[in-house]
């Protein structure tokens, strides 16, 4: 009896998986292309880092949709509708979004009915990074040294160590950092400089006298940052020092 009972449910699994594969597809074939579930990035030049995504990125865009929906029907009946006469006063993003990527392109006649309902439940129950696993994870203390205070105390304020991100509008989102990213900087000055001692001396130099000429970015960079401001006078030679053995060592 047990035997017969397994059929049904294990036919009723595979055909819940079908239907999620089906409506992932959809997804993928109509829609990934613009909608990106994993966000790229471009680096321009080492000092502007940009997400890439043509349109809202999925996430994004469920959040929001289910918090203007009350219901999964109504959020359902709204991707129905939108997807086949896209329309400006519907849009869950603004004039300036709209603006830069214009409206979807219809799928009218792209997707039957039975199509754009899976496709619907397969948005509705998009989850960002679903597969991850939450670690707990001992972080050592680590003492600061003379050289990372001083970084923080001159430098960090430009020279992000960790760089932070602004959402535009929900559609474009981009690296803050008014000068180029540190990790970018020792890397560009570690491969100009041939050993630790001419790197720290370039770093000796540079501070208290910043010229375009020697500098590691191009015009581009310092028409839009300009130069960095003068350090002479405000760091003695040991504290210059101490902070380039920093930033040659940093990681």
């Amino acid at each position: 009896m047990k035997s017969f009972l397994i059929f049904p449910v294990l036919f009723s699994t595979i055909l819940f998986a079908q239907s999620q594969e089906m409506g992932q597809d959809i997804f993928n074939k109509n829609c990934a292309e613009c909608h990106a579930t994993v966000l790229g990035i471009t680096n321009n030049d080492g000092y502007e880092n940009t997400y890439i995504t043509p349109a809202p990125y999925i996430a994004d865009l469920v959040a929001k949709l289910k918090a203007k929906t009350a219901s999964k029907k109504e959020f359902t009946r709204f991707i129905q509708e939108y997807i086949q006469n896209p329309d400006k006063r519907k849009s869950l993003y603004g004039k300036r979004a709209i603006k830069k990527f214009g409206l979807m392109p219809s799928l009218k006649g792209a997707l039957n009915n039975d199509q754009i309902i899976k496709l619907a439940d397969f948005i509705y129950t998009y989850k960002k990074d679903s597969k991850r696993k939450k670690l707990k994870v001992k972080i050592a203390v680590k003492k600061k040294t003379k050289g990372e205070k001083l970084f923080n105390k001159n430098c960090a304020e430009c020279h992000a160590k960790v760089l932070g991100i602004t959402n535009n509008g929900g559609y474009e989102n981009r690296y803050i950092t008014p000068a180029p990213y540190i990790t970018d900087l020792v890397a560009k000055l570690k491969v100009k400089t041939a050993s630790k001692k001419e790197f720290i001396r370039f770093i000796q130099e540079y501070i208290q006298n910043p010229d375009k000429r020697k500098s590691l970015y191009g015009k581009r960079a310092i028409k839009k940052f300009g130069l960095m401001p003068s350090l002479k006078g405000v760091l003695n030679n040991q504290d210059i020092e101490e902070l380039s053995t920093y930033l040659y060592d940093y990681k």
